[in-house]
């Protein structure tokens, strides 16, 4: 009877045993099938969420509209210029205090500024011009306008587009505030990063290269960029992650 009974206990003994031997071979099958050490996922997350901190950092305002000015009639003996007042309500930006662009039908730029939301503009004749309104434009320093109250706007558009002296100021900061900016864009200590500029003077990457042993994620993205002169391009910017 004892016999048996230590027969039993060692049957039980072995079948834990090759219970164990199998659960442990399972769960080496599924760390190599699953590749739970591969990054490749986390770095996709990270890469995208640098995108948008990016975009987020360096984008600016754009508002666009063409003026149509009747002011033939109106002659001054001390005032070459003319102001309007621009309705703000038909404005999703604001455009108090900004910079202005204005150019005429054929593009010759006309002098302007924004002081609260009038608009000054010299004459030279036209009666049409095509004005931008953006953080991004530094004003001429004309005044002393003589009102207009006989215009029209057109339909004004609005959009999001990269500052391009935004881009400079963060590829200084690439340059001397690496982890600071690092951490504000969003980045896991863990990874480095780039960003660079297909045709545009912007190259944010490591001085002496990114290391070839390491592996890169990268990613491309085409956006709009605004310079200072009113002129807009479309750019392609390549992000990378390793």
């Amino acid at each position: 009877m004892r016999g048996l009974i230590g027969k039993k206990k060692g049957a039980a003994h072995f079948e834990m045993i090759i219970s164990f031997v199998f659960f442990v071979g399972f769960v080496l099958f599924l760390f190599m099938v699953l590749k739970p050490q591969d990054t490749s996922t986390l770095s996709g997350a990270v890469i995208s969420s640098l995108y948008d901190s990016f975009e987020e950092k360096v984008h600016t305002n754009l508002s666009s509209m063409f003026l149509r000015a009747n002011h033939s009639n109106i002659v001054s003996p001390i005032a070459d210029c003319f102001f309007v007042v621009l309705p703000e309500h038909v404005f999703s930006y604001s455009v108090v205090d900004k910079g202005s662009f204005v150019t005429k039908v054929n593009k010759d730029v006309v002098g302007s500024n924004l002081v609260g939301a009038n608009l000054n503009v010299n004459k030279y004749g036209d009666d049409f011009f095509r004005v931008d309104v953006s953080p991004d434009f530094a004003d001429d320093p004309i005044g002393g306008c003589i009102p207009l109250t006989d215009f029209d706007i057109g339909s004004v558009v609005e959009r999001r587009v990269v500052s391009y002296g935004s881009l400079g100021d963060m590829e200084s900061r690439y340059r001397n505030e690496y982890e600071i900016l690092r951490k504000e864009l969003g980045v896991p200590p863990i990874f480095d990063f780039a960003i660079a500029a297909e045709s545009l003077q912007i190259n944010m990457e490591p001085q002496f290269g990114i290391p070839d042993a390491v592996e890169v994620m990268a990613q491309d993205r085409i956006v709009e960029v605004l310079r200072a002169n009113g002129t807009i391009i479309n750019e392609r910017f390549t992000l990378k992650i390793w």
